[in-house]
């Protein structure tokens, strides 16, 4: 520790003129975060990150690291000391193993240009990629959890799980602080009808689907810069966005009792409250209910155009690129289908074929009934209905065909289960 020198011209002060000055000047200006790195080199009983030097008439300068090197001087009684933090420094030294003789592993360069990069990388933020990444919320989050460290918004993270376990795209993208602001009380959590369990997870009070049309519209809104933190900074605030979820039908309304139910509503029978009587608005084509399936390999374009139909394209604001991907949906599962039952179509064949024949299939193997496949069948044909496969093709290719809203939600109920076949052919 003696052949250490705190740099006097350190870039963080400037020119001080020697050693104890530059000490004075650490423990003036960095009181409080002094003693904490103190306290924390003790609690290790060492410090990770080794000092950057440079020899120096027999000595060595720190260039990086001085606040660690002064910390374990003033431990070592090899310095200086503010009368305020005497007695404070006296208990730590106690309680650390440190002397003269003390060693301490350093990152020893000779050229000083290359000290010069290396504490300009590491001094001067991301310095356009080239310094360090700090770390946002999200990853210091990550990090907590992953060493096992209380995390500081635990609702959040397990609302992002869920949604992301449902396939929500943006999942990882929504302002934790935000979510938390917004249903940190355990009444609020009851109106979206879900409770954070010991382990983290969400324990789920309502319909599982009814849950998910709720925040995922917090998450829509979120993403949208329609709730932003300084929404919810106050209750005035969260009560008028909450009031605003409650109208749309998606969340229980404020008189929720301690059990998760409105004084208004009767329980169900498997203990879960009735969904509120008013119906949200449908905004998309794909419902917003959790299907279960896992997509199999070499299907990721039609897992981003299924999470685009469920998530993102709203009737109001996509009416032209609902019924075209809607259309393309059809055909690439249509196509992997085919594929996985050797009748591989081919690029001549229209899409209603194609379709009809990977259906009759389904309905030979016992996956559909024959009114299911009739069903689906009358869907094929050319009658210039709106709710028919064509109308999706004139949609592209016509300068005034455009599906309603409603008739597309139609169609889609039709071909929810043959598309759902599609996917899961190959375990079939």
């Amino acid at each position: 520790m003696t052949d250490l020198v705190v740099n006097p011209n350190n870039d963080r002060h400037g020119p001080k003129g020697d050693e104890q000055s530059a000490i004075d000047w650490l423990f003036s200006e960095h009181h409080g975060k002094m003693l904490s790195l103190a306290k924390d080199i003790v609690l290790q009983g060492s410090v990770f990150d080794p000092p950057l030097v440079k020899k120096n008439n027999g000595k060595f300068t720190v260039y990086d690291g001085n606040r660690r090197v002064t910390c374990l001087k003033a431990l070592c009684g090899l310095c200086s000391l503010p009368d305020e933090l005497q007695s404070q420094f006296s208990n730590l030294q106690r309680r650390f193993d440190c002397s003269s003789n003390m060693t301490i592993s350093c990152q020893l360069e000779a050229d000083q240009h290359t000290i010069d990069q290396i504490v300009s990388r590491r001094h001067n933020g991301t310095d356009g990629g080239r310094g360090q990444l700090g770390w946002d919320t999200r990853a210091k989050q990550n990090h907590a959890k992953r060493i096992g460290v209380t995390t500081q918004y635990p609702i959040a993270e397990a609302v992002e799980e869920f949604l992301a376990d449902h396939g929500y795209p943006y999942a990882r993208q929504i302002k934790r602080s935000t979510i938390y602001r917004l249903i940190n009380a355990k009444r609020r959590q009851r109106q979206f009808g879900i409770e954070l369990e010991a382990d983290g997870k969400l324990k789920l009070l309502r319909d599982e689907d009814d849950i998910l049309a709720a925040l995922s519209k917090v998450a829509d809104d979120i993403l949208e810069k329609n709730l932003t933190l300084k929404n919810v900074l106050n209750s005035e605030g969260v009560d008028k966005y909450m009031g605003n979820l409650e109208q749309a039908g998606l969340i229980e309304p404020a008189n929720t009792n301690e059990q998760g139910n409105s004084a208004k509503e009767k329980e169900g029978r498997d203990g879960r409250s009735i969904r509120p009587k008013r119906k949200p608005e449908r905004e998309n084509l794909i419902p917003k209910k959790h299907y279960d399936f896992e997509w199999p390999h070499g299907l990721h374009k039609v897992e981003m155009i299924w999470q685009e139909l469920q998530f993102t394209l709203r009737f109001d604001r996509h009416a032209i690129s609902i019924p075209i991907l809607f259309r393309t949906l059809i055909e690439l599962l249509t196509d992997y289908a085919a594929s996985k039952i050797d009748q591989p179509s081919k690029q001549q064949d229209k899409l209603s074929s194609r379709v009809k024949k990977v259906a009759s299939y389904f309905c030979s193997v016992e996956l559909m009934t024959i009114k299911e496949r009739d069903d689906l069948e009358r869907l094929l044909g050319y009658t210039k209905s709106p709710r028919e496969l064509e109308v999706l093709n004139r949609c592209v290719h016509s300068k005034t065909t455009l599906p309603a809203k409603e008739d597309l939600a139609a169609l889609w109920t039709e071909f929810e289960q043959y598309l759902l076949l599609c996917i899961e052919v190959k375990r079939q």
